[in-house]
């Protein structure tokens, strides 16, 4: 059934709009008994077959609506009429394919003609391979076209008079750690016209039907990937051993089309892709490398020709993270129009836009914007890199950088489920979502399921994620709380792996020096943070309780948190020296940011902080994966935007500035030192401060999703101008600031519908002015209070601009 809707509006005098243009959503296949389509897979399969799969039928008359829906744990391209369907790629997204399929929906009714109509679809097996629950050695598929004609109804589903034979292609790797291969293209068996309506297919073997398999059938339900604009390369050379490489100039994670000429029938081509060239670098920077100096973590496609003259290859059920291709068997060096990269991801619309005068913070903003890029094409934020393709937990270290900058809603519904379908019964959720293997991490791994609820919540404004997870989450602080020994978390293992792999705490901290590897932190370390780090999610949850009203939930989660933290603050701090044992940045982070230290002590921690940043580091950061985001966020929040300022322009090691100028890097790297992947999301991590410490716009957790907001913008030396945009819920707000002396100018838009409380720096709140005339006199403008050496207002919906003369001590 299609649902049909459209939208008007009314402004605050009561005047109407016109009606929007129609809009509509279909309803799906909701039960078993809509799906007539059998389940089906190729009767005598080759080992991780790739086949194509067809079936002709008549249509009679003109067809006013048609509507595919395909049901598969494992990669697909649809076609119908020789036409590929849809510009979607590497579909289904990825999910836990020994628990739930995806289904994808299509309107085909373009792709139809009155007359004989070929379906063809050409599989890979994707994920749903070895441990993953496909024990039929080729992908399982279920398809079901539904058409409305004048006449009626009619359906065309999957059974056994389907045909299927073995395509050109079989994979090459284990589709596993470091493992992930490619493809094997035997252009010689490709079947140029297997799509088309006058194919002979009498020759192919029918389908064998199946039962179907024991999982759920769920909607894909988030933006599919897509590869992008075509990348060109910017340099083609020859290796000693006659190899040639095309350097795309950046990483990217995706596919690259290459162009081939005059190869004999036969004549094989390799390419192995990479995303480091440790080639005449006197510093090495890759985690290891292969014969011709690259790291490709086993990223390889082969091409057989077929001898046709001109020839393409292209991947289609697996992709690369890489910089540079390494080709050998051609017969003659690749021309710059001979080659491109596309890179592969979710189609979402941009979310906010950042800009500011300090040029080096602008580069820190693009390329953290542009490697969260590299990090979704199987639609769960992670799965980009080229050695493990995993989507890790991280602690919600890259979230809020992400849905600033993208429209990921959606995404983030799907990959939460994701990590409830990998939910054990005694409440782990694992290290990954979805779950493949026994992968390394901590408590913060699986914590990501409580940051991506808080983040649909606070960014959002969707409570019923809150109702729908709360008792999850409440079930995996309960499993970490079965791990105590005296009201304290220590080391374990959830799994048989080895401890110091499955209770990380902060992760790749740097090095005194650059080198390669990073600091790896003490068993002891690594408990005092996930002990805070437990708290954190006990407080969560608290939060979590008040704004569903479970009044019994949130005493005893309160409760709880008054018994943990002082055990907490007992456990690993020194009376007599005042101070925790550790008093590394991402330790005295983590215990701030999860309030263990009595509130009389907090000023007293926070000024150690500050001292370990500013003297003991020299303005440098000392912290990992985590410990990033958790310093970086809790600074924003304690308003100290001047100590970010003093991180993020630092160009020497350890820091972004660092990476940029000495490693020259256009993507953020594994480690500090530029070593390892560099297609990775570890040192990612700064996206949301230019959004909520220098735009200064802050969510508010008594009014999620925007409703009403904080303007608190971060004035600091280095920057004399701002222009900074997030499209919210409500519609696009902007924080535009500039500085001219000790004159500050603000310039801010609050959408309809909220209201927002902004701060403006002044040393004299009386004279702050809006829009020429007094602030305090302002329509829409009411003046609150001073704060911190601001002017604070209430401020309703509209567009203002707010002047005011800066305190001495900002500029």
């Amino acid at each position: 059934m299609e649902c049909h809707w459209k939208v008007r509006v009314w402004d605050q005098d009561g005047k109407a709009s016109g009606w929007s243009k129609p809009a509509f959503w279909s309803i799906g296949l909701l039960e078993p008994e809509d799906w007539n389509a059998k389940w089906i897979t190729h009767p005598d399969p080759k080992r991780l077959s790739h086949p194509w799969l067809r079936r002709t039928f008549e249509v009679k008359e003109g067809v006013k609506r048609a509507v595919m829906y395909i049901n598969a744990g494992s990669y697909y391209e649809l076609h119908i009429n020789g036409k590929k369907v849809s510009p979607y790629v590497l579909t289904p997204g990825v999910a836990k394919t020994d628990k739930r399929f995806h289904i994808n929906v299509y309107d085909v009714a373009s792709y139809l003609v009155k007359g004989k109509n070929c379906i063809a679809i050409w599989m890979g097996p994707g994920w749903h391979q070895g441990k993953m629950g496909n024990n039929y050695n080729a992908p399982i598929i279920r398809a079901q076209l539904i058409m409305d004609s004048p006449s009626g109804h009619a359906i065309v589903g999957t059974d056994s008079s389907w045909r299927v034979k073995e395509s050109c292609i079989t994979q090459i790797g284990g589709w596993a750690w470091n493992n992930f291969g490619g493809e094997h293209f035997d252009a010689r068996e490709f079947v140029p016209d297997w799509d088309q309506v006058d194919l002979n297919d009498s020759p192919w073997p029918g389908v064998r039907e199946i039962p179907a398999p024991n999982v759920l059938s769920s909607w894909q339900a988030c933006e599919s990937a897509r590869p992008g604009a075509p990348v060109q390369p910017t340099k083609i050379h020859q290796l000693k051993n006659g190899k040639w490489v095309i350097d795309f100039g950046r990483p990217l994670t995706g596919w690259m089309r290459l162009r081939m000429h005059d190869l004999k029938p036969g004549q094989e081509v390799k390419i192995s892709y990479a995303d480091v060239d440790d080639n005449d670098r006197a510093r090495k920077l890759a985690f290891m490398v292969n014969a011709d100096g690259f790291q490709d973590f086993h990223q390889n496609d082969v091409f057989i020709s077929a001898g046709n003259g001109a020839e393409t290859f292209c991947s289609r059920f697996n992709y690369h993270s890489f910089r540079y291709a390494v080709i050998s068997g051609l017969n003659r060096k690749p021309e710059m129009n001979d080659a491109e990269a596309m890179m592969i991801e979710p189609e979402f619309e941009s979310a906010g836009s950042f800009e500011c005068s300090n040029s080096l913070f602008n580069r820190i903003h693009e390329i953290t914007r542009y490697t969260l890029r590299t990090q979704n094409p199987c639609l769960s934020l992670g799965t980009g890199e080229a050695r493990e393709k995993s989507a890790y937990g991280d602690g919600g270290a890259h979230l809020s950088g992400y849905l600033y900058n993208f429209k990921c809603d959606a995404n983030f519904r799907k990959w939460i489920r994701d990590w409830c379908d990998g939910q054990r019964e005694d409440g782990f959720f694992g290290h990954t979502a979805p779950a493949f293997e026994d992968h390394g991490g901590g408590p913060a791994w699986g914590g990501q399921v409580t940051e991506l609820v808080r983040r649909m919540q606070l960014y959002y404004g969707d409570n019923d994620m809150v109702a729908q997870m709360y008792a999850r989450l409440r079930k995996y602080a309960d499993f970490l709380e079965s791990k105590t020994r005296d009201g304290i978390l220590r080391s374990f293992t959830p799994t048989r792996r080895e401890e110091s792999w499955m209770f990380i705490g902060d992760w790749a901290r740097p090095q005194a020096s650059p080198g390669q590897g990073y600091n790896m932190d003490t068993k002891e370390e690594r408990e005092f943070f996930n002990n805070c780090y437990r708290a954190l999610l006990w407080q969560q949850l608290q939060d979590y309780a008040q704004s569903l009203g479970r009044t019994d939930e949130y005493k005893r989660c309160g409760e709880h948190l008054a018994t943990i933290r002082p055990l907490i603050h007992n456990a690993f701090y020194q009376s007599d020296k005042g101070k925790y044992i550790f008093s590394n940045q991402s330790s005295l982070a983590m215990a701030l940011y999860a309030r263990i230290p009595p509130p009389e002590l907090r000023p007293k921690i926070l000024a150690q902080l500050e001292q370990e940043i500013v003297v003991g580091k020299k303005g440098h950061l000392d912290t990992g994966l985590l410990g990033t985001f958790v310093l970086l966020d809790l600074l924003i929040h304690e308003n100290r935007n001047d100590l970010i300022e003093l991180i993020m322009g630092q160009t020497t090691y350890p820091g972004w500035g660092y990476l940029i100028q000495e490693t020259s890097l256009n993507t953020w790297p594994e480690t500090w030192s530029g070593w390892g992947s560099h297609v990775i999301l570890c040192t990612a991590t700064p996206g949301s401060w230019f959004f909520e410490g220098l735009g200064g716009i802050l969510p508010d957790p008594e009014n999620p999703g925007f409703k009403h907001f904080t303007l608190q913008p971060g004035i600091v030396k280095s920057v004399d101008w701002v222009k900074c945009r997030y499209q919210s819920p409500y519609g696009g707000i902007v924080s535009n600031w500039k500085t001219d002396g000790a004159k500050l100018t603000m310039e801010v838009t609050i959408p309809a519908n909220t209201t927002a409380t902004v701060f403006v720096p002044t040393k004299d709140a009386a004279g702050v002015t809006e829009s020429g005339t007094s602030a305090a006199k302002a329509e829409g403008v009411k003046f609150l209070r001073t704060e911190n050496n601001a002017a604070v207002y209430a401020v309703g919906s509209g567009a203002y601009r707010f002047q005011a003369t800066l305190p001495e001590t900002i500029k």
